[in-house]
């Protein structure tokens, strides 16, 4: 996403707030996104599971 993007919807006047808040939330973006992905490979291979007992 657009920095631009981010700044205006956070609210922030100055890009550089923008950037300030990017830089300290990138180390929990990062971990919630591993987090969602490790629960997505859990669900996915729970469904493949699921198939393979109902064929």
């Amino acid at each position: 996403m657009a920095l631009e993007a981010v700044q205006a919807q956070a609210g922030h006047r100055s890009i550089e707030s923008t950037r300030i808040y990017l830089h300290l939330t990138n180390d929990w973006l990062a971990g919630e996104y591993q987090r969602a992905a490790e629960l997505i490979d859990i669900d996915t291979a729970e469904l493949i599971a699921m198939q393979e007992v109902t064929s």
